[in-house]
């Protein structure tokens, strides 16, 4: 019912306009021809043919823009290559990525050298990138000021990982009022898990 409702609404807008415009240019036309004011009857179908043109100019207007709309040619987003579809409300950061360590989740992983952070304290831990994932090969505390490729483990990471660049670490991050629970977060997770570069003694 909608749709055939909107589909009157050019004849509306036009036709009616389309309707007074012939109306004045008969007046115009009688008033030239059948009274002695031809002046008059000149200035009113003057007028009208202004009118029409105007009205002709929107309607050629109206069916152009509708054309395209129909192709999708205008009003539709430009598409970028990419695996996902682009989102309607623009760009998105990366969404985080976590490996599950039993009952915690460590945000990651990223590159070592990339990532090798001092500003607050937490345990990480420490992966070799696979063909398949990673897998983990250490665990850690890192304390402000000391950085996590000064762990004397380091040289272990290397001949497991085979180069720094396969090198990966990720984090378990607690409030920093709260800097006391990485000790007990490191030592959950180490009573379940038997690291390559940090056995359990």
């Amino acid at each position: 019912m909608l749709t055939t409702v909107l589909k009157f609404i050019p004849f509306v807008f036009f036709g009616i306009p389309l309707l007074f415009i012939f109306g004045l240019f008969i007046s115009g036309a009688f008033t030239l021809f059948f009274t002695s004011e031809t002046d008059r009857g000149k200035d009113v179908i003057a007028k009208a043919l202004t009118y029409f043109l105007i009205l002709l100019t929107l309607f050629l207007v109206f069916v152009a823009v509708s054309y395209l709309v129909r192709q999708g040619k205008i009003f539709s987003p430009k598409e970028e290559e990419s695996e996902f579809p682009m989102s309607p409300m623009g760009k998105f950061p990366e969404p985080p990525k976590f490996i599950l360590l039993g009952d915690y989740s460590l945000s990651g992983p990223w590159l070592l050298s990339q990532a090798d952070i001092t500003d607050e304290s937490y345990v990480y831990g420490i992966f070799c990138k696979k063909e398949q994932g990673y897998d983990i090969i250490d665990l850690g505390i890192s304390y402000k000021k000391k950085t996590i490729s000064s762990s004397q483990n380091y040289q272990c990471w290397q001949e497991q990982c085979g180069e720094s660049a396969n090198i990966y670490v990720g984090f378990y991050w607690t409030s920093p009022k709260e800097s006391y629970l990485d000790r007990e977060s490191f030592n959950n997770i180490k009573k379940n898990f038997d690291f390559i570069c940090s056995p359990k003694l």
